[in-house]
């Protein structure tokens, strides 16, 4: 593959193309270009590549797929939910939340209890996308509880994103509490968030 398939002046029609070529690393390369194109013509393309043999080429088309769709596209997505692979699961759940597609809400909460970590920490950010107030119970124990300190700073800035002011007091726990500082660094700017939020409300 040469790099003059990709100049600058290459047709959408063309990229578009290449996400069936026979090399993965085009395919990949191709998404990659078509994304940062933002290219909404190629998204029924990039919703087939959702089943690419490649995991690679997988991760990349959830990512697109999640800038570049709408709330339609929502259901192509969460079969990927399931797929033994946590990269593809976690991309998945990234992609629902940059829909911002409410009703996957009950499909995506679960991931917050996925076997590895990458997925929760998805869940975590992909919840506070959707700004959903529902999220802000599921969030919370998550805050207090996940072993692992990026998932527990997922939901901390996720309860920032959402500024219910439920989640204030967990908040505050983790500020004084959790042994991690970026946990205690992101609890504090959700606190920061929600009271700025608070205070616009009164205006």
């Amino acid at each position: 593959m040469s790099h003059a398939a990709f100049a600058p002046d290459i047709p959408a029609e063309s990229l578009i193309g290449l996400l069936s070529d026979p090399s993965a690393q085009t395919r990949l390369e191709a998404v990659e270009a078509l994304r940062a194109r933002k290219e909404a013509s190629a998204l029924p393309a990039l919703l087939q590549l959702l089943h690419d043999p490649d995991w690679w080429v997988r991760v990349a088309a959830a990512d697109a797929v999640g800038e570049l769709g709408d709330e339609t596209t929502a259901q192509a997505l969460l079969p990927d939910l399931r797929h033994p692979d946590p990269l593809v699961r976690s991309s998945a759940t990234l992609a629902l939340g940059q829909l911002h597609h409410k009703p996957d809400f009950e499909q995506m909460r679960p991931m917050l209890g996925d076997a590895h970590h990458w997925v929760r920490y998805a869940a975590a950010i992909a919840l506070g996308e959707l700004e959903d107030i529902r999220a802000v119970d599921a969030l919370i124990p998550v805050l207090s509880e996940d072993a692992d300190y990026l998932v527990r700073a997922g939901a901390a800035r996720s309860l920032g994103k959402i500024r219910h002011p439920k989640a204030i007091r967990p908040l505050r726990r983790a500020v004084v509490k959790d042994d991690n500082e970026l946990v205690r660094a992101d609890a504090l700017e959700a606190l920061r968030c929600i009271w700025n939020g608070a205070l616009g409300d009164d205006d």
